[in-house]
């Protein structure tokens, strides 16, 4: 009797994961189109976009060339050129002209006028920001100093509480201490008193 073929279990699980992979390119091989039969059948449905496309692609070409060389093609500058200027072929005035005081003196009066009326509310709005910020670190320093105040009261309340803790402890020690020393002070007193009798 001949041995028994033996398959170890991860060969079997890989084999059977590739086999669609196997069969599905045999399938592919046999039955695909060449690249010539694609072409044609590209030509045949879509000719149309193909060329366009192609068109554009020159039109593209065309285009960044100019770009490097600006002097090739002065239409596509001067179309650039507009949209650097937001559409607009030159630039244009955002403001009324009165034709009347264009170029009178009295328009260069009131334009005098005018620039002088723009220097005051500038001058006026960097005041008032320079106030505005000074009224700020002011404010600032007052809450520091305040916030300062109030730690130091805070540890002078709590020494004060600790002194009195302390010193009520000592203060049955000291009232001993105070007799006595009231003691010794009238002794003396009487020490002297009778000195003086004496003498």
């Amino acid at each position: 009797m001949a041995p028994r073929i033996r398959i170890p279990a991860h060969v079997f699980g890989y084999s059977l994961a590739i086999a669609p992979a196997v069969a599905y390119a045999m399938y592919w091989k046999r039955n695909h189109k060449s690249d010539q039969e694609l072409e044609e059948i590209l030509k045949e449905n879509y000719s149309t976009k193909i060329q366009g496309n192609r068109d554009k692609k020159e039109e593209m070409v065309k285009f960044f060339a100019a770009m490097k060389d600006p002097t090739a093609n002065p239409g596509q500058e001067k179309k650039m050129q507009e949209v650097l200027y937001g559409g607009k072929g030159d630039i244009k005035r955002h403001y009324a002209v009165d034709e009347k005081l264009y170029g009178t003196q009295e328009g260069v009066e009131r334009r005098k006028m005018a620039e002088e009326e723009q220097q005051q509310q500038q001058k006026m709005k960097k005041q008032y920001n320079v106030a505005k910020s000074s009224n700020k670190t002011k404010q600032k320093k007052k809450k520091q100093q305040d916030d300062g105040l109030e730690e130091q009261n805070k540890e002078a309340k709590d020494s004060k509480e600790n002194s009195n803790s302390s010193s009520s402890s000592s203060s049955s020690s000291s009232s001993s201490t105070g007799a006595t020393t009231i003691a010794a002070v009238a002794a003396g007193t009487v020490g002297m008193l009778a000195l003086a009798a004496v003498l």
